[in-house]
């Protein structure tokens, strides 16, 4: 489910990923637009590292999409743990990943979970309610959310819920512009509870898809769930590195885009695909960019307020075992947090100063 790019080749200009002469080169670009498009925000010690995790994410899914089936999900999970004992095989881009996975420390269960997801796939899993479904999209593309945030260093368990949730929404996103082309694949995401809330027949209608009124409400309706968690998303990415918001800012707003685009084809993503054009990209990379630019301090963030999603908690938990000096503190100080550590450090100094004046005066008594 994660979107198919064409070959076509992408060059670092960071001298540190310069080495990167693999597949993950001719990977990226034109089918997967929208993650290209971000992917080239990223300052450059991360741009190249961002798309080698893309790289291994397609190159994994293409492997057990065409014909691999279970098989290729063994090879996958033999190949994973060569990756993690530091003895990649010389395939796909298994060696520049396991130099990924190294330097940025991500925890073997996210790579882990998207095999599972594959896994899911293989086994023809069916979902019967939007949890269920949402435990899938947690599994291919919560799991790159979390990927992702190794790279930013994020260390705020908040924070990091809340990049497994936007993976969740671009996940849904997905799933509601291709309700046609699954379902001619004999494929169905949608919730079964909610087809048959319709009065559908979910197995009736796997056999002789349809489109009509009440698929259009299960469209709606699941682009309404992916709408939550991108607006959950924002606090939490106005308190990324300043140099790593618009890339972020970016995938969320052309992804939520594609939504727009479905409403506006009047949620008949069942013979008509939505597709974000190259004008309108422009116009949200510009908005990325200018919302990137806002100091996170001048809003009251709620990304710590809300309630994980169940779906995505596993996730979190891998990331709390992080020695201390790898994390980076990506939340920035409020305005009276920062008077307040302003106030205190001129208390600090100023006793500092009391204390050599004691120890050493100036004019020692004669």
């Amino acid at each position: 489910m994660i979107e198919r790019p064409h070959m076509e080749m992408f060059e670092s200009s960071d001298p540190q990923w310069s080495k990167y002469n693999s597949d993950c080169k001719r990977i990226m670009a034109v089918g997967s637009k929208s993650f290209f498009a971000a992917s080239r925000l990223f300052p450059k010690r991360l741009s190249t590292p961002a798309t080698i995790i893309y790289a291994y994410c397609r190159l994994a899914d293409d492997l057990v999409d065409y014909g691999g089936g279970i098989e290729a999900v063994k090879e996958l999970t033999n190949r994973l743990d060569l990756i993690y004992e530091g003895k990649p095989k010389n395939l796909g881009v298994d060696e520049d990943f396991a130099e990924v996975v190294k330097k940025f420390h991500i925890p073997k269960e996210y790579p882990q979970a998207l095999i599972e997801g594959f896994l899911w796939d293989v086994e023809d899993r069916k979902y019967e309610n939007i949890h269920e479904l949402c435990d899938y999209a947690a599994r291919v593309a919560g799991s790159v959310g979390a990927m992702i945030s190794c790279l930013m260093k994020v260390g705020d368990p908040s924070v990091i819920a809340r990049a497994c949730e936007l993976g969740v929404a671009m996940q849904l996103t997905n799933i509601a512009r291709d309700v046609g082309e699954d379902a001619k694949s004999g494929r169905l995401y949608l919730p079964r509870e909610w087809l048959r809330e319709e009065g559908i027949d979910p197995e009736l209608w796997l056999k002789k898809p349809f489109h009509s009124n009440s698929i259009k409400k299960i469209i709606k309706k699941l682009l309404q769930t992916a709408e939550i968690f991108y607006q959950r998303s924002d606090d939490a990415i106005r308190v990324l590195p300043v140099d790593c918001r618009r890339a972020i800012f970016a995938a969320r707003y052309i992804y939520a885009d594609i939504g727009l685009k479905i409403k506006y084809l009047g949620y008949n993503s069942f013979d008509r695909r939505a597709v974000v054009s190259l004008n309108r990209k422009l116009y949200l990379i510009l908005k990325s960019y200018c919302k990137s630019m806002v100091p996170g301090y001048l809003f009251d963030s709620k990304s710590s307020n809300y309630e994980e999603l169940k779906s995505i908690i596993f996730l979190i938990e891998p990331r709390k075992n992080l020695p201390t000096n790898y994390r980076c503190c990506t939340r920035p100080l409020g305005f009276f947090q920062r008077i307040n550590w302003v106030i205190e450090l001129f208390l600090k100094l100023e006793a500092r100063d009391r204390y050599q004046l004691l120890a050493h005066p100036r004019h020692p008594p004669r």
